[in-house]
């Protein structure tokens, strides 16, 4: 098949576009800026992808980009913590979504794979996080992905062939330059030295594992579906553990409670009202890493036959690839150097 892959220079999109390419499919990237493909793609061993440019808001760009296109997966989206651009980012995302989805269904392209966000689905109180309900959203990103949500799922229900993936904090090897958002909590903890809280816990899950669900995901005649892929879940006292015998470092966990840092997170947003701050620190992030809860990704294991590689060996990747990319120093990383 022939595949448009929208965010396909993201981390996600990157990883998906390579697992389709190595089973034989086609792939197209809508892209706004296409000098990023070949840094991106050279270092995963994929050359030769078709392209066309576009943003994914502009829907005679997609409708362009996916004349001849038998599927579509749709990693494009806006993040920012920059409070200032919260409305623009919701508008935007949900535009993207009009466009890429609802031009796919109408060119009967299947199946049509659409990456949210276990942020779509988080809800605090409930034990176990499953594909069933929409959470109100943990800060500006939770909400925008939960407002694309209610409008995946709207095709759904009209019988449309999306598919839904949740993945959870996704890490592992980068895309050239191109990392996921999570590793920042990777890179704010080993820069730190300490682990801020006990009450904290990470779900993760490999770059190369979400890429195996898309892939498999990749066949027509299923009609809509949906796949949580969170991964691991790893309360701080499993994680520490993993970091110091990757990195050597002692690494503490401060006995800082969940709320301080949930309210540590209100502040910074306060304050992010008239300055601009990109920092992990926010409400919405410490919302969810204070009370994040494991997720039920047995459709992923029972349905599509994916199997999650070893977390050790995602943390492994992720902090190597950060120090060959500058973002971790070696003392940093510490025996995660190489």
């Amino acid at each position: 098949m022939r595949v448009l892959v929208t965010g396909g220079t993201g981390f996600v999109g990157a990883w998906s576009a390579k697992a389709f390419a190595d089973e034989g499919h086609d792939v197209r990237l809508l892209v706004r800026r296409p000098e990023r493909i070949a840094t991106v793609f050279d270092p995963l061993g994929v050359t030769g992808v078709e392209h066309a440019v576009g943003d994914m808001t502009d829907a005679a760009a997609v409708s362009a980009a996916m004349d001849g296109c038998d599927a579509v997966l749709h990693c494009a989206a806006i993040v920012s913590n920059d409070r200032r651009q919260v409305d623009a980012m919701n508008a935007s995302n949900l535009r993207g979504a009009e466009a890429v989805l609802g031009t796919a269904v109408a060119c009967g392209a299947d199946p049509i794979i659409h990456v949210s966000s276990i942020a779509a689905l988080f809800d605090p109180v409930a034990p176990i996080m499953r594909t069933d309900g929409i959470a109100a959203g943990a800060g500006a990103y939770g909400r925008s992905k939960a407002s694309v949500e209610n409008y995946a799922r709207s095709l759904q229900a009209a019988g449309a062939p999306v598919t839904i993936t949740y993945p959870g904090m996704v890490l592992g090897p980068s895309a050239g330059p191109a990392f996921g958002e999570a590793a920042q909590g990777v890179e704010q903890l080993l820069k730190m030295g300490v682990i801020p809280t006990h009450d904290g816990a990470w779900l993760v899950v490999d770059v190369r594992d979400v890429a195996a669900v898309h892939s498999a995901c990749m066949l027509p005649g299923q009609g809509p579906r949906r796949f949580l892929c969170g991964g691991r879940f790893l309360p701080m006292r499993e994680l520490a553990p993993i970091l110091r015998r990757l990195t050597g470092r002692s690494l503490p966990i401060l006995p800082i409670p969940g709320m301080a840092l949930r309210e540590l997170g209100r502040l910074v947003d306060m304050a992010a009202r008239v300055v601009p701050i990109e920092t992990v620190f926010t409400r919405g992030a410490m919302e969810q890493f204070t009370r994040m809860t494991p997720s039920d990704d047995a459709g992923v294991h029972d349905h599509l036959g994916v199997t999650y590689r070893p977390v050790t060996e995602t943390f492994a990747d992720t902090v190597l690839a950060m120090v060959v990319e500058g973002r971790l120093s070696k003392k940093q990383a510490g025996r995660g150097a190489g």
